[in-house]
């Protein structure tokens, strides 16, 4: 069992969620030409009208009013309905290996330790099986403002089944039939100003006090960190 095998089953603890979803994750990932993906549809621009723009957003203790004065359009409502949507889209690409899509919803630094874990899961021909149970909780945790950069961590609590299966069909690690409780906190991250609507996924953490099995996805972590 080599040690990207661990990392994906062990390594971040709990990640996948995004159960309210499913319809989403009823698409195939998979585009043809006619059908390309488009990040507007993920985490689309400011489609506010101007009174909607002039009305202030509540500032909840998270940090949103720093993200708020750097983007006036930026729309928290709107940042939640395309975290949901990319959770669930980088959830299935993952499971699916997906490369193309992931390229699109995560950063540079994320998008190698996804293909890394892919890549080892292929070598290995195992395959990905992920079902949602439950969303309980989609939820801007903190928001600050770095280096020209916004970024917005994200509270995702479900219940998922994950497993992984051989190139014959047998069960490996987890188990497609029993849901666990899920809970981690996702990172986006955006420059500001950018024309590209895009938040990309830059980070993934265990939610504190959650002990729990069978990660579908790895951890974003570098090795020592």
């Amino acid at each position: 069992m080599g040690p990207m095998f661990e990392i994906v089953f062990y390594a971040a603890i709990a990640v996948v969620i995004c159960v309210a979803f499913y319809s989403v994750l009823g698409k195939s990932v998979g585009r043809g030409p006619e059908d390309a993906f488009n990040p507007d549809e993920v985490f689309g621009g400011d489609d506010k009208t101007p009174r909607e723009r002039s009305q202030p957003e509540v500032d909840d203790g998270t940090g949103l009013s720093a993200v708020l004065q750097a983007e006036p359009g930026f729309s928290p409502a709107q940042f939640i309905d395309g975290a949901k949507t990319a959770y669930s889209m980088i959830l299935e690409a993952f499971a699916s290996g997906d490369r193309e899509t992931l390229g699109e919803l995560l950063t540079a630094d994320t998008y190698a330790v996804y293909d890394a874990a892919i890549t080892d899961r292929e070598a290995q021909n195992l395959t990905q099986v992920t079902d949602l149970g439950r969303l309980r909780t989609c939820a801007i945790k903190t928001a600050r403002v770095e280096d020209g950069t916004a970024i917005i961590r994200v509270l995702y609590e479900a219940e998922i089944a994950s497993a992984l299966r051989s190139e014959s069909g047998e069960l490996v690690e987890g188990d497609p039939d029993m849901l666990s409780s899920i809970s981690e906190v996702w990172t986006y991250s955006r420059a500001i100003g950018s024309k590209d609507p895009a938040w990309r996924l830059a980070d993934v953490e265990p939610s504190e006090g959650d002990d729990l099995p069978a990660d579908p996805t790895p951890d974003t972590k570098p090795s020592g960190t």
